[in-house]
């Protein structure tokens, strides 16, 4: 069959999802049912993830084992004016080393998106800020520094903003629960509903 000829030929024919192959080189999030559908087997690294939930401390939690990770590589992770007072002892308890847990206030989201922008480029381990409005031409070029200094900007953002279009590599939705999680937008695959965070 010619079709299986062209397989056979793996120069001539391009499948969907080889531009960004499954190479484990994700940054693992601690929940097993969420990495199987992501590129890399987990957050992506250089590149601008956008989490849409209704609890910002549910989003948190989330990021939780993937932080730990970041900081045991002895990363930076900035955190830029969180809506509440971030509560070390539940980082710690979480495993992310407190030394390499840098926390930065803005006067204005102009300035946040600005130091947002110049940590990203500076090569931390991973940016997380939670902007209320957010320009195309600004998403772009927190990418573009993703992708210079090789960490992952987490933007944790409110649920009713997923109508707007977005850059970002990665957009997921986590439940008002906490227990799922849908996949809005992915690399090299369509969207998924309904992951448990259970694990199940």
């Amino acid at each position: 069959m010619e079709v299986e000829n062209l397989l056979r030929q793996g120069s001539v024919l391009w499948r969907g999802g080889a531009l960004y192959p499954d190479s484990g080189s994700g940054i693992a999030t601690g929940f097993p049912s969420l990495d199987r559908h992501l590129a890399g087997r987990g957050w992506p690294r250089q590149a601008v993830i956008e989490i849409l939930s209704s609890r910002p401390g549910g989003a948190m939690l989330l990021l939780m084992p993937a932080l730990a990770t970041l900081s045991r590589e002895a990363k930076q992770i900035v955190l830029i004016a969180p809506p509440y007072i971030p509560y070390a002892p539940g980082f710690s308890l979480h495993g992310v080393d407190l030394t390499r847990l840098l926390l930065v206030k803005g006067r204005d989201e102009k300035e946040c998106l600005w130091v947002l922008e110049q940590v990203l480029g500076a090569g931390c381990g991973a940016a997380v800020y939670w902007p209320q409005r957010l320009s195309r031409i600004a998403l772009r070029r927190l990418q573009l520094a993703a992708e210079r200094g090789g960490g992952s900007g987490f933007l944790l953002r409110r649920p009713e903003l997923i109508p707007e279009s977005t850059s970002a590599a990665l957009r997921l939705r986590v439940a008002a629960a906490g227990d799922t999680a849908d996949i809005l937008k992915r690399r090299g695959g369509w969207p998924v509903e309904g992951i448990r965070l259970d694990g199940s």
